[in-house]
């Protein structure tokens, strides 16, 4: 699955993964890369990122924290409608 990420806050930059799900970016900002293998990263204002993953037949959690530990939202990336995977707590500054 090709999924892209753009942060379009105004002066909020994110860290951003998918607990249990390796991710390999393959563009930034429209710009194609080399592929990298990653676990999370970090997204800037107006930056966009495309990346591949491959799930399970499983829910996973799809988790933006703010830089600052001030607040997080989370979204659900699942094969079936009702899939729901456990939200982390959000982390420690």
């Amino acid at each position: 699955v090709r999924l892209r990420i753009i942060n379009s806050a105004a002066q909020t930059t994110f860290n951003f993964r998918i607990p249990g799900l390796p991710m390999t970016v393959v563009a930034t900002d429209g710009i194609n890369l080399r592929p990298v293998e990653i676990d999370e990263f970090q997204i800037g204002n107006a930056e966009t990122y495309d990346f591949i993953v491959q799930p399970q037949d499983r829910a996973y959690t799809i988790v933006a924290e703010s830089i600052d530990r001030s607040g997080m939202a989370a979204a659900t990336l699942a094969p079936r409608m009702g899939m729901r995977a456990e939200v982390p707590p959000l982390r420690r500054r």
